[in-house]
């Protein structure tokens, strides 16, 4: 089992992050307690299981870390941070930082102009600090003047962004990339498939320019309604994405620890 630990330091000299050789993630903290920690630990299992990083410890246990390691402070009513978790070298590394940041206004997503995702990669698959191509995006995104770039596969559909799920109304129907075209299993993801709302379907780079509204997701904004898409106007306001933020928003307390 892995060991919980503070954050310390590294010795890259040994360490198997000089090879990327870990998983982690990243989690939404409300009045203190980790939203969808459950769900989280299931991803972070399924990926050190794979990479033979070691055993999650589950998620009763993580809880009573956070609690007697006072990493998460007992916040007020409305308080909210971000939790991090780093499986590596045999433990598990905690830290938190308080506050969110803030959501991009306008918020706007474009296809990648240099990375190409191959769909098959087990790093699609799972939070990996082998993140590189991930943090291309972003950056590719920050020149761009973007949020976040989105990644076409080795067949030309697309995959998702750099730090995000997108969704896409086609037809009145809200779409999301299959995980089978490298879209990452992101637990916001889950949510709004779980609730019926969305479906998994191949998009094309002619729906980019097909459809009349989007939606990006992560763990941490929740949902995040796009403004403008490959440098079209999106309608913030319609009513799929109404209902998307929605789910992801609500009753969010009633998820925590779960």
């Amino acid at each position: 089992m892995l060991e919980l630990i503070d954050t310390g330091s590294v010795d890259v000299s040994t360490s198997g992050l000089r090879h990327g050789c870990g998983v982690f993630e990243t989690i939404r903290v409300i009045d203190g307690k980790p939203l969808r920690l459950g769900l989280h630990l299931e991803r972070m299992r399924a990926g050190a299981a794979f990479f033979a990083i070691g055993d999650i410890p589950a998620c009763d246990a993580v809880s009573a870390f956070l609690a007697c390691s006072g990493r998460i402070p007992p916040g007020a009513a409305g308080a909210e941070g971000s939790l991090r978790l780093y499986a590596f070298d045999g433990r598990i590394a905690v830290s938190y930082t308080p506050g969110l940041p803030a959501m991009p206004n306008p918020a706007g997503a474009a296809v990648s102009e240099t990375i190409v995702r191959y769909s098959k990669s087990p790093l699609c698959r799972f939070k990996t600090m082998s993140y590189l191509e991930n943090l291309l995006l972003v950056r590719e995104a920050e020149t761009r003047g973007c949020f976040d770039m989105l990644a076409l596969n080795e067949r030309g559909t697309i995959s998702d962004g750099g730090r995000t799920s997108l969704f896409m109304v086609l037809g009145g129907t809200l779409y999301t990339p299959p995980t089978s075209d490298g879209a990452l299993p992101g637990i916001a993801r889950r949510a709004l498939l779980k609730s019926g709302l969305a479906q998994e379907r191949s998009l094309s780079p002619a729906d980019l320019h097909a459809c009349t509204a989007a939606l990006l997701t992560n763990a941490l904004r929740l949902a995040i309604p796009l403004h403008y898409l490959c440098d079209r106007p999106m309608d913030t306001r319609h009513q799929a994405i109404a209902q998307a933020v929605e789910i992801l928003q609500k009753n969010t307390r009633v998820l925590t620890a779960r």
